[in-house]
C-alpha cells in the first residue's frame, strides 16, 4: 500500500507528463483496435469470403480485339458467334465440376401502332425494322441463373413478378422494360403481341407478368431491337414455343446463345478459363464473371482504406512510442537525486526498481483499459459504416484481441525491463557530479 501512495504521489507530482503518456496509450489503443479490424475484414474479403463464394461466367467476344485483327477490313461478327457446338466443346474441356445455364435472343416485330424505344434517340419510332432486324428481340432463360447474367446487363423487377422458368408452367408470360411500358401504356396483366421477322403472318400473343428495369444503361446507336429498352424477357420454352430457337441460328443479325458456367469457387473458375483456351478459345474471346466483377468493385474500397489503415497504425504507432519514450526518459533524468537518496537510506535497487514499475504499470494498465474500451466502441460504429460491411464486418475476432493483448503485454514488459535497466545502471558517484555533467 505505501508503494502505491508514493507511486500514485509522484505521478501527481509529474502530472503533465503522466497525463500526456496516459492519452498517448489510450489514443493508439484505440486507433490500433479498430485498424486491426478493418485489416482483418479486408484479409476476410480478399481471402475466405473470396475463395468461398459461386461464381457465374459468360464467354463474350472482345470486339476491341476483332477489330484490330481486321484493321481496316468490314467485320463479320457471325463467323464470332458462338454456337451449341463450340460451348459443348469447351465444356467437355473444362476440367472442373460446373453447372451450366443458357439464354438466347432473337429479334421480333412489334404489331400494329406499338411503340419501341429507338435506338438513336429513345424516341418513339413507326416500328419498321433496321438493317435486317426486328423492332423488338425476346430473350429466353432456361433458369433464374442465367437471368442474373443477362446479355444487357443486371435488371429488377419494379412491378408484378419474374416469370416461371420451369417448363410445365411457362404460359407465354414475359417480363417488359419499364420504358418500354411507358411508352404503350402497358401495365401488369396486359397482353401484347410480336411478329415473326421473317413471316409477318405469324404472331404470339404474350401476358405480361412483370414490369423490369435495366440497372445499367446500354443504348444502342444502331437497330431499335439492339437497345436493352426494347428486350423482351421470358422463359427459355416459351422462346422455344414461338419457334425462334430454329428460326435463326447464333450468328444471324440479333440472334444470340450464351451459355452461363456456374463454378463453386474463383478457383475451379481459373481452372476453367485456363482449360479452354488450351482447347482453343482464342483471345478473340473474353471469359467474363459479373459476379466476381461486382465483388471485386464492392471489396476494392474496402482494400484502399486497409491499405491507408496500415499506414496510419503504423504512422501512429511510430509516433507514440516516440513520445512514450520522450516522457520516460525526461521523468526519470530528472529522478536521480531521487534513485541516489532512496539508495543512501538503504533502499536496495529490486525495491526501488518496484516503486518505479508500479508508477509506470498504474499509468499503462488503466490507459489499455479505457483505449481498448473506447477502441471496442468505435468499431461497433465505424464497422456499420466502412465499404463492403454487407460483405464482412470489421468487428475484433479472437485474432485482433490477441494481437492486441500481446502488444500491451509487450508495452507492460517495456515499462518492466525499462525501470529496471535505469535503476540497474545508476551510480552513486553521479551524486558527486556538477548538475549539469550527471547523465546516469
Amino acid at each position: 500500500m505505501f508503494v502505491l501512495k508514493e507511486a500514485w504521489a509522484t505521478i501527481s507530482h509529474h502530472r503533465g507528463r503522466s497525463t500526456l503518456a496516459a492519452l498517448t496509450i489510450v489514443i493508439v489503443s484505440m486507433a490500433s483496435l479498430t485498424g486491426l479490424s478493418i485489416l482483418k475484414a479486408e484479409n476476410t474479403a480478399t481471402t475466405t469470403s473470396y475463395d468461398s463464394q459461386d461464381v457465374t461466367a459468360v464467354l463474350k467476344v472482345n470486339r476491341e480485339n476483332v477489330k484490330k485483327e481486321n484493321a481496316g477490313k468490314t467485320v463479320d461478327w457471325s463467323k464470332y458467334a458462338l454456337g451449341w457446338e463450340d460451348y459443348i466443346t469447351y465444356a467437355q474441356a473444362a476440367g472442373v465440376q460446373f453447372s451450366a445455364d443458357y439464354n438466347e435472343s432473337a429479334d421480333v416485330a412489334g404489331t400494329g401502332d406499338f411503340k419501341v424505344v429507338s435506338g438513336n434517340s429513345g424516341t418513339s419510332t413507326d416500328g419498321k425494322a433496321a438493317d435486317g432486324r426486328g423492332t423488338l428481340s425476346v430473350v429466353g432463360f432456361s433458369s433464374p441463373a442465367s437471368a442474373k447474367d443477362a446479355a444487357n446487363g443486371a435488371f429488377t423487377i419494379v412491378s408484378g413478378k419474374a416469370v416461371n422458368y420451369s417448363e410445365t408452367s411457362a404460359g407465354n408470360t414475359v417480363l417488359v422494360s419499364q420504358a418500354l411500358a411507358t411508352k404503350n401504356g402497358l401495365k401488369v396483366g396486359d397482353t401484347i403481341t410480336v411478329a415473326d421477322v421473317k413471316t409477318p403472318t405469324t404472331t404470339h400473343a404474350l401476358k405480361i407478368s412483370g414490369i423490369y428495369k435495366n440497372t445499367e444503361t446500354k443504348a444502342s446507336s444502331s437497330a431499335d431491337a439492339a437497345n436493352p429498352e426494347n428486350a423482351i424477357y421470358t422463359s427459355y420454352y416459351t422462346f422455344m414455343s414461338m419457334g425462334l430457337d430454329s428460326e435463326t441460328a447464333p450468328g444471324t443479325a440479333g440472334h444470340e446463345l450464351n451459355m452461363v458456367f456456374g463454378f463453386s469457387t474463383p478457383k475451379d473458375f481459373n481452372t476453367f478459363t485456363k482449360n479452354i483456351r488450351k482447347a482453343g478459345l482464342s483471345k478473340n474471346y473474353d471469359v467474363i464473371s459479373s459476379s466476381l466483377k461486382a465483388y471485386d468493385a464492392a471489396v476494392a474500397p474496402l482494400s484502399e482504406l486497409a491499405s491507408w489503415t496500415r499506414y496510419g497504425i503504423i504512422g501512429l504507432s511510430a509516433l507514440g512510442c516516440l513520445v512514450l519514450l520522450a516522457c520516460g526518459v525526461l521523468t526519470l533524468r530528472h529522478r536521480q537525486q531521487e534513485i541516489g537518496m532512496l539508495m543512501t537510506v538503504g533502499l536496495g535497487k529490486v525495491r526501488i526498481s518496484w516503486r518505479f514499475i508500479v508508477e509506470l504499470l498504474i499509468i499503462v494498465i488503466p490507459s489499455l483499459a479505457v483505449g481498448l474500451g473506447g477502441g471496442y466502441a468505435l468499431n461497433l460504429l465505424v464497422s456499420r459504416w466502412i465499404p463492403a460491411h454487407e460483405i464482412v464486418r470489421a468487428t475484433a475476432d479472437g485474432s485482433v484481441w490477441k494481437t492486441l493483448t500481446l502488444a500491451a503485454l509487450g508495452l507492460c514488459g517495456v515499462c518492466i525491463v525499462a525501470a529496471i535497466a535505469r535503476i540497474t545502471v545508476f551510480r552513486k558517484r553521479t551524486l558527486l557530479m556538477k548538475r549539469e555533467e550527471a547523465t546516469a
